[in-house]
């Protein structure tokens, strides 16, 4: 686990401001979060989700949205909020059942993923808090919400 913790600190330095790596890091934190927990996982390259997780039998679609960095100033004056794009494709579409299952929003700075039930994402930009990330424990609680979601 220090490892881990490790070469993401690494890699987020070495990003810099790099979408596409930034984006690749965040899918395999999912990944290696969610077989932990015992899920089997497949990076898939579709329009709409990264991965496909396998729960009892059943293929779930998991759309990965990445972000390194906190804005500085809440405009709300809060705590510095993460910036997630949950749009898709070269129009910047809504996510929608269509495309995916679940959103996982992974801070890679806390080295936390918050997922998402799809139909509670309602624009094509999300901003949350950083103290939601701060929870540990929220990977696990979030994806097992996420499946008692779905049924």
């Amino acid at each position: 686990m220090v490892y881990l913790r490790l070469l993401l600190a690494y890699l987020e330095r070495c990003l810099g401001n790099n979408n596409k790596q930034l984006g690749r890091v965040g899918e395999l934190m999912v990944c290696f979060e969610l077989e932990k927990l015992g899920y089997n996982t497949s990076l898939v390259d579709a329009q709409g989700y990264d991965i496909i997780v396998n729960v009892k039998d059943r293929p779930l679609r998991i759309q990965v949205k990445c972000s390194g960095t906190t804005d500085k100033h809440s405009a709300k004056g809060g705590r510095p909020r993460y910036n997630f794009s949950t749009s898709v494709g070269k129009a910047k579409r809504k996510l929608t059942k269509t495309d995916t299952d679940i959103v996982a929003l992974a801070a890679v700075k806390e080295n936390v993923i918050i997922f998402k039930p799809v139909e509670e994402i309602k624009g094509a930009t999300l901003k949350i808090s950083e103290a939601h990330f701060e929870n540990k424990k929220s990977t696990k609680e979030s994806f097992e919400r996420c499946l008692s979601c779905l049924g």
